[in-house]
């Protein structure tokens, strides 16, 4: 995810003390791309600018959906829109797009947010707030999301994010040593005798989506292994494996993980080219060993 920064007073009195945080919110029920993770929720109203225009074409969303798009105009000296999930622990900064040409005084903005596998309730509330470049805000607006029931919430969520085009993989082992990941996309292990049912590789963990595959960029930057089910009690190991660098330097990665509703582990880490070298053989680890953590 990319980042951007600006130098407004939020929460604090000076620029010299930043009030974001690092990491990617993969905890949180709504993330927001190419914006920036803020501490805590949004600010109390003080005479600033308004959120004067929202759009948002897309009102009924799925869990685990990354697209929803966002849009609409900052009032007079509005310089940052601030986004929030009732609920979230942090809201996201994101910077506008620039003049609007009918509106000489208004900037635009346009976002697009994805929603986690882990939402338990029916419809989520994303608050919008303008802020000025005195950190004085404005009104917040708020927009409700209805979570459509085709995809029921997540039991246990691992997520694994980062911040550069590469070909990174998410590998999870489970208690039981049998490992989740692009090569075994779930976990399901069938009865002998018994048919398969036509959702049988969701009965188990599974791996949605392998991004950025052998350098065909998708920009994703985001893999799952997902439990719609009660997940297995034990140890479980993550690793995360630069397939491929495609060209890059180095990547940032964080790894975060979600039992129910409630963030229980989360871990980041920096790999480099080189390391997209050693491919695991058999009976090696399938990466870098970016946490444990226990099911109860």
């Amino acid at each position: 995810m990319r980042r951007w920064a600006l130098c407004v007073a939020l929460l604090v009195g000076a620029c010299g003390e930043d009030p974001s945080l690092p990491g990617m919110g993969l905890g949180l029920a709504v993330r927001v791309a190419d914006a920036s993770l803020q501490r805590g929720g949004l600010l109390p109203p003080g005479g600033g600018p308004a959120v004067t225009q929202v759009s948002t074409p897309q009102l009924v969303v799925r869990r685990g959906e990354g697209t929803v798009q966002l849009g609409g105009r900052l009032g007079a000296q509005g310089v940052s829109l601030l986004v929030h999930a009732a609920g979230d622990p942090h809201h996201w900064q994101v910077a506008p797009d620039g003049f609007d040409f009918v509106i000489a005084d208004e900037l635009l903005f346009g976002a697009e947010l994805e929603f986690a596998h882990s939402i338990a309730s029916e419809q989520v509330d994303v608050e919008l707030q303008a802020v000025d470049g005195e950190g004085r805000a404005g009104q917040v607006v708020v927009r409700t999301f209805e979570v459509s029931s085709d995809i029921p919430p997540s039991q246990l969520l691992v997520s694994l994010a980062w911040d550069a085009p590469v070909d990174l993989d998410l590998h999870v082992e489970l208690p039981s040593g049998v490992v989740v990941g692009p090569k075994n996309t779930n976990a399901n292990e069938p009865i002998p005798g018994m048919i398969t049912p036509p959702d049988g590789a969701m009965l188990g963990g599974y791996h949605d989506y392998d991004s950025n595959q052998h350098c065909g960029l998708d920009l994703r930057n985001r893999e799952n292994v997902i439990w719609e089910i009660t997940p297995p009690r034990g140890t479980y190991r993550v690793y995360a494996e630069l397939f491929s660098a495609c060209d890059v330097e180095a990547v940032n990665l964080e790894v975060g993980v979600v039992q129910g509703e409630d963030s229980i582990a989360g871990a980041g880490a920096t790999m480099y080219r080189f390391d997209a070298r050693k491919h695991a053989r058999d009976g090696d680890p399938p990466g870098l060993l970016v946490l444990e953590f226990e099911v109860e």
